[in-house]
């Protein structure tokens, strides 16, 4: 990453306002641009969430980057974006710095063998021959974009003289299973966290300055927690006993939904997931304190959003049809086979309520406000709150593993090399 990095190191007012960071761990020479908003807003708002996180979750320490490499700690939130200008809102500025600006775009009219055509969407593959045991591609069919669920118009086909490079996210592998790729692993061990939000109202009288941020984006704070700041030492400890005992039969069912090929490589996952948890405190909940100016008028609202990292849950992903408008069928299963990540989430959602009831970000919050469902009361039970995180969770939209780099008998669609098996020329990046 440092590689492809350009990091904007914070202005002296950034620092002063509380951001931080460590230069050693940044690239200052690449195309992906990435800092802090500018102009930093809601800085007060930052600090205070950041405090009161400190001061109600166990043995959490602010982490001066949370880019480094040990990502546990709590810390202000850096973005992949160009900071814009110290104070107004400019046209190019804290705009999202992704691959597309930072490498697709610059070269457009510059390089004569690179031609993007939009409005069209690739369908399938072209086989030319076997290869032994092997297909060879020889080239790309594409059509127009069709409307969804619509008959496709003319289709195109581009020839091939090296590789197809398969780019198209976890949720988008039609490509691969409407070519004919003979891999009952493509479309499985599909994993996206699943994210729940509670909502406080920002105290009449506060501000307005301090809770404000008209610059997006919005977060303030993000805090990285293991599973004992979470669960606390005792209990993280017998979850970890059940979560490793579990791992035959988790991955024994699994399977046998069809969300995984493998059980023998579902076991190996599942045990280094579960040591990466509790043997080296990789952290299990993402905590993100936001804050929005709702369009009702009553003040600024802070959020808190808190997603699982590492999910025990797999999903699949399959077309449906082979006509390419027909979106595929999405099952992520969210919270199925796993009570453990359902226990994170509900002990996370008490520790929420507890930090922004916590100084100094209570003196600052009138009241926890519905985000739809009713507010939970304030000696909700366990089950209460678990019932609060299954009705009210939704998509964090981070999906990987559909296409997974594994040994092929361990459930595996591509190789080291990102070509997938079976043939010759194909790649899935």
């Amino acid at each position: 990453m440092n590689k492809a990095e350009n990091f904007h190191l914070p202005n002296s007012e950034q620092v002063l306002l509380g951001a931080t960071a460590d230069p050693k761990v940044h690239g200052f020479n690449g195309s992906v641009n990435t800092g802090f908003p500018q102009p930093y807003e809601a800085t007060v708002a930052g600090q205070k969430a950041e405090l009161a996180f400190q001061a109600a979750i166990p043995h959490l320490a602010e982490n001066d980057d949370i880019a480094s490499g040990i990502p546990n700690g709590v810390a202000r939130f850096q973005y992949s974006i160009k900071p814009g200008n110290r104070t107004e809102v400019t046209p190019d500025g804290n705009l999202r710095s992704s691959s597309a600006n930072a490498y697709i775009y610059p070269s457009l009219g510059e390089k004569e063998n690179l031609i993007i055509l939009t409005g069209h969407q690739a369908t399938s593959i072209v086989w030319a021959q076997q290869s032994g045991n092997l297909s060879q591609a020889s080239g790309v069919n594409f059509i127009p974009t069709p409307a969804a669920d619509d008959i496709p118009a003319s289709q195109f086909q581009v020839a091939l003289k090296r590789e197809v490079i398969v780019a198209s996210g976890a949720m988008a592998i039609s490509i691969l299973e409407a070519a004919g790729v003979d891999l009952p692993a493509v479309g499985t061990n599909l994993q996206d966290q699943a994210l729940n939000m509670n909502g406080f109202l920002v105290s009449p009288g506060t501000p307005t300055e301090e809770f404000t941020a008209i610059n997006a984006p919005v977060s303030m704070t993000v805090a990285q927690l293991d599973v004992e700041q979470v669960l606390g030492v005792d209990a993280a400890h017998l979850a970890g006993s059940d979560l490793s005992k579990s791992v035959n039969q988790r991955a024994k069912d699994i399977v046998s939904s069809g969300a995984f090929t493998s059980e023998t490589g579902l076991v190996k996952i599942l045990e280094i997931q579960a040591k990466s948890i509790f043997n080296f405190k990789a952290p299990v909940i993402e905590l993100s304190a936001e804050v929005v100016q709702p369009s009702s008028g009553f003040g600024p609202i802070l959020l808190a959003l808190y997603w699982n990292l590492l999910p025990q849950w797999r999903g699949t992903v399959h077309i449906k049809t082979d006509n390419p408008s027909v979106h595929p069928e999405v099952d992520p299963r969210y919270y199925v086979d796993t009570s453990f990540d359902l226990f994170l989430k509900g002990n996370s959602t008490r520790l929420v309520r507890i930090a922004f009831n916590t100084s100094p970000l209570k003196e600052f919050v009138a009241e926890e406000v519905s985000l739809g469902p009713p507010v939970l009361p304030a000696d909700a039970t366990d089950a209460e709150i678990q019932a609060f995180v299954i009705s009210t969770y939704q998509p964090t939209l981070h999906p990987i593993g559909s296409v997974s780099m594994l040994p092929r008998e361990d459930g595996g669609a591509v190789g080291p090399d990102l070509i997938v098996y079976g043939t010759t020329n194909v790649r899935v990046v």
